[in-house]
């Protein structure tokens, strides 16, 4: 007999302010595009003069050496004057141009930029008014540079902020504590500048843009990563916040950032004059970035097996968590109505119930688990399965530390600030207060400031940030297991009093913990300060090289992608504005598996993709929110010494699906699968006649009705052997349900070739025409 259940529940719609085609405008999102004046084709440095409130003028700088004025008009930019910066008295000659500031000494308007001579950079100062220019060399001792290249510059009251290529330094730690130069520039032009401070870039790639912004009483910077990306950071200190993607640009390059009018402005180049972007960075702040839906079915599975048949073993559980729907979280939702529990073991007396968890006492984050229990009697294999249909999608909110505040009121009746002795045991406050007091002294040290510890983020990102510094990852295949120390009962995930004990004391290689230790780690602490938080149970779906077995890229019909059995981070809150945000303090493994160095010090960029971010990985699903100890979801500790290797060893808690047993000395350890399927499929694409206007055609297959709206990209594939090599992409975005385009094939090299059609935001998802010859 198999038994089978089907849940039927009304999901409410996804409500994605930021999705194109919306009205409202989320952060990052350009407001408007204005176009540069006829000849302004390489800019390399923008500022806004807003001296008179009543005539702000936007100043641009072009690769030529000329200055352009623009003033905002209504809907477009209108020239007012352009000053050749060359002609100045104190100028001989300009080489490559960058940068541009604005400000105003003595009632003069005052712009700054740098050039380069030979290999030393140059910063000027330029007096409008009265046609006059003087430098000093960056390359001084002093400015700590060298030969280094510079990209921008930006006023900061009475200091310039300069951005420079700090790759080339070859010590990590130095690295990323380099990028961004504050010099005083009322004192730059003396022999010995007595305010000079080296700032963090995003510390990956070089800043090619940076700009101050103040929001209310707070200060921000602003900087770029590469030409791919825009971040915003504390302007004290430059450490990172959040990025969104950079306007895209034709050559792919874009230098200079300014803000005014409310408004981020980015260059990009285009075709003739280039482009001016005004990218919101102060309007609907609370709104998150949404992407596109990833349609998936999920399955899940357990067997369970005895270690000799035919013995009373008593009770069989097999557990599985219901992902959770879009009224909790913002990045996934679920189809109620297709969710399936069975038993497959042709047990008659196999029974299925459900059961309800409400983390902290909080009914609206309830997590429901299926249940499938076999009851006591001779013990035989039993094997059940779990399916849903559901969707996924990037999710994030930018946050702006200035607006978190401590207002619970909408977790009334809820209890995040519970401890659990198995998870937190926050009785033991001797090794909490001692920790935040690590966490304070580190955070000084390294910035020079005095800690934030009253402000939600900031102590939630003073706490990550030392976690990051001061313990590794595990390495399963270098037989180093998460520390643990099984006398005190503690294990390799908890509790987390036992695993921030750990860097009471100069490194010794005990700082090793993985993601369940650090999620109650952060939780544990910041409930120590008062500060609510709950912990996320997740899993991933595994890339292409684990299930494309005719590398195509896309996950065919007769595909499956299993999952990771795990990933669990923190969610802490951030008061009325932005609720629930999530921060992951999951360490890194170290460079060639060095276990005997302390940890480097880690770049921005993964402070912003740990901190106060969405869901890392776009197409994670959340199982478990959980605040306490969850008992079905637990197994309980029994040493072995394989099973400790690989951070298994006990102790902890599973978030998707677990088997558990009334006498678990009579199995074997259960067997759990995870995988998901794809739903949306192109199939018959043809494509005739093979030349200059050849007419694309596909088919829709599967749940499409379920991602309205939704486009494809088409590119072309040359054989190579016995391997596809991309040539082009024929069309960037064609709306799916259209069935048809048309493309230039012609110029192409003689060959084999054939078309991958991919959904936009959705890579793996579409088709493959049939071999055609050109």
């Amino acid at each position: 007999m198999h038994l089978a259940r089907s849940l039927v529940f009304l999901i409410p719609m996804l409500v994605a302010p930021c999705l194109a085609g919306e009205p409202e405008l989320c952060i990052g999102d350009t407001e408007q595009v204005y176009e540069a004046a006829k000849g302004n084709t390489h800019i390399r440095g923008l500022a806004w003069d807003e001296t008179s409130a009543e005539n702000p003028q936007l100043l641009v700088l072009d690769a030529s050496g000329i200055l352009f004025r623009y003033e905002l008009d209504s809907d477009e930019l209108k020239l007012i004057d352009k000053v050749d910066l060359q002609k100045a008295i104190g100028v001989k000659e300009l080489h490559d141009p960058r940068g541009l500031a604005q400000t105003s000494e003595e009632g003069k308007p005052i712009v700054y930029f740098t050039d380069r001579v030979d290999v030393s950079p140059r910063l000027w100062r330029y007096d409008l008014k009265d046609a006059q220019a003087q430098s000093v060399d960056l390359s001084r001792y002093q400015f700590r540079l060298g030969d280094r290249e510079v990209f921008d510059l930006a006023h900061d009251g009475d200091a310039l902020l300069i951005c420079y290529d700090a790759t080339t330094h070859i010590h990590q730690n130095i690295r990323v504590q380099r990028g961004i130069l504050r010099v005083a520039w009322d004192q730059a032009f003396g022999d010995h500048p007595t305010s000079v401070e080296h700032l963090p870039d995003a510390g990956t790639e070089s800043s090619h843009g940076v700009a101050t912004m103040r929001l209310v009483d707070s200060d921000y910077l602003w900087a770029t990563i590469g030409h791919k990306h825009i971040y915003c950071a504390d302007k004290e200190t430059g450490r990172g916040l959040f990025f969104f993607d950079r306007p895209p640009s034709e050559d792919g390059e874009s230098f200079g950032l300014a803000f005014g009018q409310g408004a981020l402005w980015v260059a990009a180049s285009a075709p003739g004059a280039d482009h001016l972007h005004r990218v919101n960075v102060t309007k609907n702040p609370n709104a998150p970035l949404v992407g596109p839906r990833v349609v998936r079915r999920l399955e899940m599975a357990i067997t369970t097996t005895p270690e000799v048949e035919g013995q009373d073993a008593g009770p069989t559980y097999h557990y599985y968590s219901r992902p959770y729907g879009h009224d909790v979280l913002g990045n996934q939702g679920i189809w109620l109505d297709t969710e399936t529990v069975a038993d497959l073991s042709d047990n008659d007396d196999a029974t299925i119930r459900e059961l309800a968890q409400d983390p902290g006492g909080d009914t609206a984050s309830r997590q429901i688990i299926q249940c499938v229990e076999y009851p006591g009697a001779p013990a035989y294999p039993c094997h059940s399965r779990y399916e849903l249909d559901m969707w996924t999608n990037p999710y994030k909110k930018c946050v702006y530390p200035h607006r978190v505040d401590d207002d619970v009121s909408q977790l009334a009746g809820t209890d995040y600030l519970r401890d659990d002795h198995v998870l937190y045991n926050l009785s033991d406050t001797a090794t909490y207060e001692a920790f935040i007091q690590r966490v304070e002294q580190y955070i000084a040290d390294k910035y020079d400031i005095e800690p934030d510890m009253k402000n939600t983020y900031w102590a939630a990102r003073n706490i990550v940030e030392y976690l990051q510094d001061n313990y590794y990852y595990p390495s399963p295949d270098r037989n180093i297991p998460a520390t643990v120390d099984y006398d005190r009962g503690h294990y390799d995930a908890n509790p987390a009093n036992l695993k921030i004990e750990l860097s009471n004391r100069p490194y010794d290689k005990t700082q090793i913990i993985a993601c369940s230790g650090t999620s109650v780690m952060v939780t544990g602490a910041t409930r120590h300060l008062g500060i609510p938080s709950r912990w996320l149970g997740t899993g991933t779906p595994r890339g292409p090289s684990d299930w494309d077995t005719n590398r195509n890229g896309l996950l065919d019909k007769d595909e499956t992608a299993s999952c990771t059995n795990g990933h669990r981070y923190t969610q802490v809150w951030l008061g009325s504005e932005y609720g629930w945000i999530c921060f992951d303090a999951t360490p890194s493994r170290p460079v060639h598996y060095d276990y005997d160095v302390p940890p480097p010090l880690q770049s921005q960029w993964r402070y912003m993709n740990r901190c106060a971010a969405g869901h890392r990985e776009p197409n994670r699903i959340v199982f478990n929110v959980g605040s306490e100890f969850i008992e079905p979801m637990y197994r309980a500790f029994e040493y072995d010494p394989r099973l400790a290797a690989i951070n298994n060893c006990g102790g902890d808690q599973r978030y998707n699906l677990q088997g558990r047993f009334e006498q678990p000395e009579l199995w074997r350890l259960p067997r759990h699968r995870i995988g998901v399927r794809n739903l949306c499929f192109v199939t018959q694409i043809e494509v005739e006649p093979k030349g200059r206007d050849s007419q694309i055609s596909w088919q829709l297959d599967g749940q499409w009705d379920r991602i309205p709206d939704t486009s494809l990209s088409i590119s072309l594939q040359r054989r190579a052997g016995k391997r596809w090599k991309d040539v082009n992409q024929l069309v960037k975005q064609v709306p799916a349900d259209a069935g048809s385009t048309t493309t230039d094939l012609s110029g192409q090299k003689s060959g084999e070739y054939r078309l991958v059609l991919r959904r936009v935001g959705d890579p793996e998802t579409g088709g493959v025409s049939g071999v055609f010859g050109l």
